[in-house]
């Protein structure tokens, strides 16, 4: 089966538009990649070359949420998605809920997968008190 060549930019419209890249080769020549898009691209399962990733620390903000002492864990998050089953849900949202979404360009499916984990991770806490 011969993998069709296709650029970062349209590999990460495929992604954004809920497409596979299954199939697709992925052209990473003559070309640096943002960190956020290189995470994109591995959520989806694609080794993205170390000599291709591009990230400025002065555009890093300081998140309030992430100061604090850091916890090594012993697991590769990555290899931990390809193992995790997806779970569908339909939820109810009022009209102005939806249109605040959609203006904010708010990725829902990443939000409730974070939010979920974050009140998982605080009950495993409440417990061992």
């Amino acid at each position: 089966m011969t993998k069709n060549n296709i650029s970062v930019a349209e590999a990460l419209k495929r992604l954004e538009s809920g497409q596979t890249l299954s199939g697709f080769s992925i052209d990473f020549e003559r070309i640096k990649i943002e960190a956020l898009d290189v995470m994109k691209l591995s959520k989806a399962g694609v080794n993205v070359p170390e000599e291709a990733i591009f990230y400025d620390d002065d555009d890093i903000a300081p998140d309030e949420a992430f100061e604090g002492n850091w916890q090594r864990i012993d697991y590769d998050p990555i290899q931990e998605l390809d193992s995790q089953t997806q779970t569908e849900v339909t939820i109810a949202l009022r009209k102005e809920v939806r249109q605040w979404i959609a203006e904010e360009h708010i990725h829902l499916n990443r939000l409730i997968e974070i939010l979920i984990d974050g009140f998982y991770q605080s009950q495993k806490v409440v417990k061992e008190k």
